[in-house]
């Protein structure tokens, strides 16, 4: 069992908070996640103290002290280290692209409501956030282990679906923006969602088959992560 908090394998885990070294690997500090990662065969190292909550090829005994200093958090009895996912081209009838997210928190907010409504598939573009950030993570609902998820060039991304039967809608104001009411529900639908500050870029507001708004009242725009919702509960299957 380690007890020290100087064990160069402790500290080579507490770097895993940080992004520049989470190229391989990242920190699983939510119990959904630890046994997800495990059923879907991610799951790299076992960390516990007292008793194991089951076995494991690679388990690492440590005082509650070293696992509080690992997980910067106390209250846990065990964390995980997972591998990182092998992305999965979208190809669900519902399909979500984020556009240039920031927060980390929305996107994980937009896997949890992608899982509740049908939507199995999230494209992300290069230069959202990271998707393995704890905050995502402790917010997705295991969604990193249970949507497809992609990193790609949504302009690119949205032509290959398009060739392939999707309609796909940018939300934003354009001259000939229709409200999420009037439009009907395809077999195959993708949703654009933009940056927090500056929306969708115009390419693809330009590529996209339709541009949509969610009609409101006294407000002008809404949380990206609360008009995702909305438009996966209106469009779900």
């Amino acid at each position: 069992m380690i007890t020290s908090l100087d064990n160069k394998t402790v500290k080579e885990l507490r770097k895993l908070h940080q992004k520049k070294y989470r190229d391989e690997a990242f920190l699983l500090l939510q119990e959904e996640l630890v046994y997800e990662a495990r059923d879907k065969g991610y799951l790299t190292k076992l960390v516990y103290t007292g008793e194991a909550p089951f076995e494991h090829a690679d388990m690492l005994e440590v005082s509650q002290e070293v696992l509080n200093k690992i997980a910067d958090r106390e209250g846990l009895s065990f964390l995980g280290v997972s591998g990182k996912i092998k992305e999965k081209q979208a190809c669900g009838d519902r399909i979500i692209m984020l556009d240039h997210l920031q927060d980390p928190l929305n996107i994980g907010k937009i896997m949890e409501a992608a899982q509740l409504f049908g939507f199995s598939s999230l494209v992300l573009s290069e230069n959202c956030a990271d998707i393995y950030n704890e905050k995502c993570l402790a917010l997705c609902k295991a969604g990193i282990y249970k949507l497809e998820i992609s990193t790609a060039d949504l302009l690119a991304e949205t032509r290959r679906l398009q060739a392939n039967g999707y309609k796909v809608y940018a939300t934003g104001l354009s001259n000939d923006t229709i409200e999420m009411h009037e439009l009907e529900a395809q077999d195959k639908m993708a949703f654009i969602l933009g940056n927090e500050g500056s929306g969708v870029d115009k390419k693809l507001m330009t590529a996209a088959d339709e541009t949509v708004k969610i009609d409101m009242r006294n407000i002008d725009s809404l949380n990206v992560a609360m008009a995702a919702s909305i438009i996966m509960y209106r469009f779900r299957i």
